[in-house]
């Protein structure tokens, strides 16, 4: 994903601390679908939705944020749109994303596996920085990057609500089918 999109995360990373200043309260969970994102999602309550349009080398693309915090927490999903004739190595991209976000966030990655969102690649990470624990999935799904990403106070333990917010994210290709992870 583009350092455009990292660079919005890094204004909501700034968030980090004052959510985990704040009392953890029980968050009402909403199903969130996005139909120019092809997706739906759990979330605890409505997102704030970003959107931003940046010009490179290789054409235009336009990044899709959507920001939920609930629970002492903060939930990120979001997107990249490519011109269609944009190519990339999948590796590379998933990659390239997880390590732009790590730089962004100025964090660590603690470990990376490989996964799948029904059969299109994808990887899982964790990181830490000073202030917070992250826990992300990046996917591949033709030519366009998703990425999910949720961040808590560093000190406590992984919440249970983190769990739901990846098991729930649901592609709705055009054919109307649904895939999960």
């Amino acid at each position: 994903m583009t350092k455009k999109m990292f660079a919005a995360c890094l204004v909501l990373f700034a968030g980090v601390s004052v959510c985990a200043q704040q009392p953890a309260t029980a968050a009402a969970w909403e199903k969130f679908t996005s139909a120019e994102g092809r997706f739906s999602i759990l979330l605890p309550g409505k997102p704030e939705p970003s959107k931003q349009t940046a010009d490179s080398p290789a054409g235009p693309y336009t990044t899709h944020l959507f920001v939920a915090k609930g629970g002492g927490q903060i939930y990120i999903v979001g997107w990249v749109d490519y011109v269609p004739t944009f190519r990339f190595d999948t590796q590379k991209e998933l990659e390239a994303n997880r390590d732009n976000f790590v730089k962004g966030v100025k964090a660590q990655v603690k470990g990376t596996t490989p996964i799948k969102l029904g059969t299109n690649p994808g990887i899982e990470f964790t990181a830490e920085s000073e202030q917070a624990l992250f826990r992300s999935r990046v996917y591949i799904v033709g030519n366009r990057p998703y990425q999910l990403i949720a961040v808590w106070a560093k000190g406590q333990a992984e919440p249970p609500d983190i769990a739901k917010f990846f098991s729930s994210f649901t592609l709705t290709p055009a054919t109307g089918a649904a895939t999960r992870p």
